[in-house]
């Protein structure tokens, strides 16, 4: 007669709807066919954000889909920070599963430090299982402020706590760890646990598969967006140990999701909750000449023509002399051929990131790219994309800026994410800056976000290829009206303008808000920033 036995199909950084119809056939097929004593789901977090739906609904879709599958244990992710808090609080309530949280104590709504599974096997013998689930809590991933202020307990040391707690206390016969932090930390929990037992430590926050044993443990990532499941199987003896740990067997295998049919049910649901996203796609914002292509792949290890683009923006409408973004804030990693789109942008820049410009000496833009690109080809957040007159010579080193020498004792006015100035990954020399300059950076929340900057630049550059005030005002008011921009764009492209580049020009130029754009208005706004190759 066999021992219990417990099954997990796993996943981790779920950020698109897309593999759920599929991951849930893999789900049934896991939970039906030769099927063990318990089973259970999990997703160790960032699901919530940054995507570009969640930009639209704050991740209910996301959520809605999750309990359609079900998902039965999730902890946050540090990206579960990029929605606001009452959007966030929302979705914890809207989860029908275990939303595990053992290292952030007094959020609300509450949450479960941990739970414990039973399994029965054949005969009379069950094991309690213990779960708990952890975030990291390393400050460079987050912005400040981050769960309203409340304090982020050491993950690793908290989970071992809590496990011990739950084999003396609960009479578990191991725990398992679901934990949201980086392959070094999981790691080292491996390395670590002993008292209390942790035979399985489920990861997320990478975003490659690695499944690995250290130690006595596994440690089990499924890779991002469920493309691939981790499936666990836990087994132990028919008979319980006279003494010493009562551990299962572990084995883990990695399942491709694509293997599986889409199941009807869940892919109408996704279908409508991506209605707005398609809606979004519609709206084109640069049409690419033939055989050009525009790249966002590699951001966090090399210069992108994405990266530059959206830099090219930023400096522009800021009217700053360079710009500097974070290779981790540009995610989609896709090339373009024909047209780049609002849907486009989106995927590109899902998080809401506050840009300042802060006037700083050359040698600390200097210093700033060449240590973010220090580990190239390795991958890094850090790895700053810069505007296309910042030239950058094969060792990394800053040549020029706007078409002259770097000047390391010249101030430059330079655009850059505001948080990259607390320590937002790691970026040494703008943080070393703001600690012994406080006064010189801008105040959180004085800046304006990153996509709407871009989609401004847009709409300011729509505004100069159709010719301008003088070409726009066609009944010669000294006024543009709504309806004469539209019939502008119209006739200059021969389609119809999309509504967020028309909100976008009248957002940039109407100075007083009337409806209307005044020759004065956009003179003020336009001659800030001339276009620059």
């Amino acid at each position: 007669m066999r021992g219990p036995t417990l099954r997990l199909v796993c996943v981790n950084d779920v950020y698109s709807l897309d593999n759920l119809p599929r991951l849930r056939s893999l789900v049934r097929r896991f939970a039906t066919v030769d099927p063990a004593d318990g089973f259970i789901t999990t997703l160790a977090g960032d699901f919530v954000a940054p995507s570009l739906l969640s930009s639209l609904d704050q991740g209910a879709g996301m959520v809605d889909c999750l309990n359609a599958i079900p998902i039965d244990y999730v902890c946050f992710g540090n990206h579960e920070q990029d929605v606001p808090a009452e959007a966030l609080a929302a979705r914890v309530r809207q989860f029908r599963g275990a939303w595990l949280n053992t290292n952030v104590p007094g959020y609300e709504p509450a949450l479960p430090a941990s739970r414990v599974v039973t399994v029965q096997g054949e005969g009379t013998r069950a094991v309690r299982v213990g779960l708990v689930g952890v975030v990291t809590e390393d400050p460079s991933l987050y912005r400040p402020g981050a769960f309203g202020g409340l304090p982020m307990l050491p993950a690793n040391a908290t989970a071992l706590d809590a496990g011990r707690r739950l084999v003396d206390d609960q009479g578990c016969a191991c725990v398992l760890a679901l934990t949201h932090q980086s392959l070094a930390r999981d790691r080292a929990l491996a390395m670590a646990q002993g008292d209390p037992p942790v035979p399985v430590v489920v990861g997320g926050h990478e975003h490659e598969p690695y499944i690995e044993q250290v130690g006595s443990a596994r440690v089990v990532k499924a890779g991002t967006d469920a493309l691939y499941a981790a499936v666990v199987d836990l087994a132990w003896p028919a008979e319980a140990p006279a003494g010493g740990p009562d551990l299962p067997t572990v084995s883990v295998r990695l399942e491709p999701v694509h293997d599986y049919a889409d199941d009807p049910a869940l892919r109408a649901l996704v279908e409508r909750h991506m209605l707005p996203v398609k809606a979004l796609h519609a709206a084109t914002f640069l049409r690419l000449a033939p055989g050009s292509t525009l790249s966002s792949v590699g951001a966090r290890h090399r210069q992108t023509s994405v990266g530059s683009l959206i830099a090219n923006c930023v400096r522009d409408d800021l009217c700053a002399d360079a710009c500097l973004i974070n290779g981790g804030g540009i995610r989609a990693g896709r090339e373009y051929t024909e047209t780049f789109t609002y849907g486009d942008l989106e995927a590109e820049l899902p998080f809401a990131n506050e840009v300042v410009v802060v006037t700083m000496p050359g040698r600390v833009l200097r210093e700033a790219v060449a240590e973010s690109r220090a580990s190239a080809p390795r991958p890094a957040p850090g790895f700053l994309q810069v505007d296309a007159g910042v030239v950058v010579d094969a060792q990394q080193r800053v040549i020029t800026v706007q078409g002259e020498a770097l000047d390391d004792a010249r101030e430059y006015r330079v655009a850059t994410v505001r948080v990259l100035f607390d320590g937002m990954d790691n970026v040494a020399p703008l943080t070393r800056f703001a600690q012994e300059n406080p006064g010189r950076v801008p105040p959180r929340d004085s800046g304006r976000e990153l996509k709407m900057i871009v989609v401004e630049a847009f709409s300011l550059a729509l505004w100069r290829e159709i010719g301008g005030f003088v070409r726009v005002d066609a009944d010669c008011d000294a006024r543009v009206s709504a309806d004469e921009l539209r019939q502008a764009i119209l006739e200059a492209s021969g389609a119809p303008a999309p509504a967020l580049l028309v909100d976008g020009i009248f957002g940039a130029l109407d100075a007083d808000h009337d409806g209307t754009i005044t020759a004065a208005e956009a003179r003020e706004h336009v001659d800030c920033a001339p276009p620059r190759e």
